[in-house]
């Protein structure tokens, strides 16, 4: 009896320490995600393209999005990114949750749109910062927080249609008045 009991507890300590682990790298379509987003952005920006990507997922214009999202005066308001405004709330909530345990992007990844990883963001220069995505339940959409050369950014809406992702909807949209 003893011996299953310490056994019982021997397994819910093993899966409460693999339940509380963070992930040690991207989840999932996660880089495909990236991969879509650092192409688009390129494509967008080929009259005065972004060079750099930072190194790392990042999450520090929270409060920037935050604030775009609250004005009720916005077009976008009703409907942001496809979702309710209280929903849109909750998205950008789980955006800052995944995002505290920041993923490492790789050279493949930033070479998709020509650009180069650094470790520094200098806010003259150019450069992309992406956040961690968080996708619906059926992972056919996804949501990331970007933020370009810390002046403007927004939260971009990415739809699965025939195993690519594309650019569907840009909501929450700032720009750093400073």
């Amino acid at each position: 009896m003893k011996i299953a009991i310490v056994k019982c507890c021997a397994a819910a300590l093993l899966i409460m320490l693999s339940v509380a682990s963070p992930a040690a790298g991207p989840v999932g379509e996660e880089p495909a995600v990236w991969q879509a987003l650092v192409k688009f952005i390129a494509d967008d920006n080929k009259s005065r393209p972004y060079r750099l990507l930072y190194f790392q997922t990042d999450y520090e214009i929270a409060p920037l999005i935050t604030n775009s999202m609250t004005d009720p005066t916005r077009r976008e308001f009703k409907d942001l990114c496809g979702l309710s405004a209280s929903d849109a709330k909750a998205m950008v909530a789980q955006i800052k949750a995944v995002n505290a345990e920041p993923v490492e992007f790789d050279k493949a990844m930033a070479e998709a749109g020509d650009l180069k990883l650094v470790k520094k963001k200098k806010p003259p220069a150019r450069y992309v910062a992406l956040s961690r995505v968080v996708f619906d339940p059926s992972n056919q959409h996804a949501w990331v927080a970007v933020d370009l050369g810390g002046v403007a950014g927004s939260i971009l809406r990415l739809d699965k249609v025939a195993d690519q992702w594309s650019k569907t909807a840009r909501c929450g949209g700032w720009i750093r008045s400073e």
